[in-house]
């Protein structure tokens, strides 16, 4: 079953029973950086062409804003992949140790295109996982911690747009057939059509009417 909601993921959290998912699976809204501005240094510029740290509005949401709700809506035991930037990793590690999750590892997701950067191309994103609860391994111990994806680039249906098969690698490695995946910042639902490809159920919030209506579209789901 494939369940979307239009609505703040930090009112609706609260609205949740604890223990309600199974498993987390989220890329959330962080302040971001440009790596500089468009003047050519040796060849190098920023990507922005103002370095604001913003791509939407909802880049002020804190982590410390749902990080609490996102623990207790969590199964114990059960796993949270958290996608976040290295600007925003170090107050994400502790926002999340802070509110009771243990860090299994740090996932980095190679792209096949790079963001321009004065400091080295970026190339990667970075996915923490942590756990809740007592520990237990995910379903293919041979994978990696370091894993290609490809990542849509040209026309997307959402700015940060992620890749169908990222988000399935991690809902099958954590959780079995059935299971309620959560995401809570559901852009327009890849983490959703991975639940639905994969045999999982689903439970999405989306702020963006509009990413809200195109997640719902995507994933053959009326609007509620």
């Amino acid at each position: 079953m494939l369940t979307a909601f239009h609505g703040d993921a930090r009112v609706l959290l609260r609205e949740m029973p604890t223990g309600t998912a199974d498993c987390i699976v989220t890329d959330v809204p962080y302040r971001t950086i440009s790596g500089g501005n468009r003047t050519v240094v040796n060849g190098c510029s920023g990507m922005l062409s103002k370095n604001d740290g913003k791509i939407f509005a909802e880049n002020d949401i804190k982590f410390r804003d749902y990080m609490h709700d996102l623990f207790r809506v969590l199964r114990d035991p059960g796993h949270l992949y958290l996608m976040v930037n290295f600007h925003n990793l170090e107050t994400a590690l502790a926002e999340i140790r802070r509110n009771g999750f243990e860090i299994h590892n740090l996932l980095v997701a190679r792209k096949q295109n790079a963001t321009p950067n004065r400091w080295y191309m970026k190339n990667v994103e970075y996915v923490i996982l942590a756990r809740k609860g007592a520990a237990f391994p995910i379903n293919n111990c041979g994978d990696m911690t370091c894993h290609d994806w490809v990542n849509p680039v040209g026309k997307k249906s959402h700015p940060t747009e992620k890749s169908v098969a990222l988000m399935r690698r991690y809902i099958e490695n954590s959780t079995q057939p059935g299971e309620v995946v959560l995401d809570p910042f559901m852009g327009t639902g890849a983490t959703g059509m991975a639940c639905k490809e994969s045999g999982r159920s689903f439970i999405g919030f989306e702020l963006s009417e509009e990413y809200y209506s195109i997640a719902c579209r995507r994933m053959r789901l009326m609007p509620r």
